[in-house]
């Protein structure tokens, strides 16, 4: 009799214990999911970038976002083909969305010479002093006009307040073991960059005069010689010129409504208007350094010194062995660029230290 009955209880038991345990499983992840903030990772891509992006997305999983479950939203100026959404579907851990880049913001302007730009791009390849990357890529010029002023815009986006930006191949060699997006909101921090380079000098040869014209036009000039935001990052002084410095932009997590503000949309429009990103090469990272350096003030933009990334040839490592125990880093410090040639990392930390020193200052008078 005891037998029957506990062949009996002995299921149904069971059936309670799990349907307890999944309920408190999907409450907690609902509670996770509620303390998430509004933010997406964010890849611009196409679909032969499939299997480099997905190397990048698993490293990307593994050191961060498996913790988290962050939306991942890909945007592309053709359609994703089947394949593709499907492995990337299955590649993230939160929700994939993908995008199509409108024609309008994806094409060469009506107001660009195309006898001027095919002149320009030909003398560029044949430059006996060296051919720069993209010189006669007009798909190219289209992505950096579209990362400059209009990717904010984009109706996925639109559901967003921050993004962090991933590109194919690009490579996390330590742990985040906190929420960055999390940390950036709770700080006031807009804008967060690891990598800081110097300019091919021959893609921007008018962009600079360009940017200052276009801020004395918007009555906006004050703004270059302001000593409450990254001005002197950017601006040389001793000649009035663009030392080249400009934020990486293959990883960079920021504020979607400083990128929609009126100041920031008013400055990219002005600029847009030389046609610079066709007649000669601009790039969507000094253009985004122009203006977030000027419409920004100290302590709004980071440096993000303890993350190690990678792309091509160009490491960040944390240099505090504690910080490399701590996150798993599997990056070799000796091939940290911070204190290269070809780096501005080094100069941007120390205009944060001046602007730190002069912030305290400031708050003692």
């Amino acid at each position: 009799m005891l037998t029957n009955i506990s062949n009996i209880l002995f299921p149904i038991i069971l059936l309670w214990i799990n349907f307890a345990f999944s309920h408190k499983f999907i409450d907690e992840q609902q509670q996770h999911h509620n303390q998430l903030t509004n933010s997406t990772l964010y890849t611009l891509c196409r679909n032969s970038d499939l299997y480099e992006l997905l190397d990048t997305i698993v490293n990307y999983e593994a050191r961060f976002n498996h913790k988290f479950h962050y939306d991942w939203v890909f945007l592309n100026d053709l359609p994703f083909d089947e394949e593709f959404k499907l492995l990337v579907s299955n590649a993230v851990s939160g929700t994939a969305k993908f995008g199509l880049i409108s024609e309008e913001m994806w094409s060469i302007p009506q107001t660009v010479d195309f006898k001027l730009m095919h002149e320009n791009m030909e003398k560029a390849l044949n430059d006996p002093e060296g051919v720069y990357p993209y010189a006669d890529s007009k798909s190219y010029r289209n992505m950096c006009r579209f990362e400059s002023g209009f990717f904010q815009w984009h109706e996925i986006l639109l559901d967003y307040d921050y993004f962090w930006r991933v590109e194919p191949g690009v490579k996390l060699h330590c742990d985040i073991n906190y929420d960055i997006f999390k940390y950036l909101i709770d700080n006031e921090i807009d804008y967060g960059f690891t990598i800081s380079m110097l300019e091919y000098p021959k893609t921007i040869p008018s962009l600079f005069q360009s940017f200052i014209q276009s801020l004395d036009d918007l009555k906006m000039s004050t703004l270059l010689t302001s000593t409450e935001n990254y001005s002197k990052f950017i601006f040389n002084m001793d000649n009035s010129d663009y030392n080249l410095c400009h934020f990486w932009t293959n990883f960079e997590i920021g504020n979607l409504n400083t990128f929609r503000s009126d100041e920031y949309n008013l400055i990219f429009k002005e600029l847009d208007k030389y046609n610079g990103f066709y007649y000669e090469r601009w790039g969507d990272a000094p253009i985004r350094t122009l203006i977030l350096s000027t419409i920004l003030k100290y302590p709004k933009i980071q440096r993000l010194k303890n993350i190690g990334y990678e792309h091509a040839q160009y490491l960040q490592c944390p240099l505090d062995l504690e910080t490399r125990v701590q996150n798993r880093c599997s990056c070799d410090i000796d091939l940290d660029i911070t204190y290269e040639y070809v780096s501005c990392s080094w100069f941007f930390d120390e205009i944060v230290e001046e602007l730190k020193q002069q912030n305290k200052l400031s708050n003692l008078l």
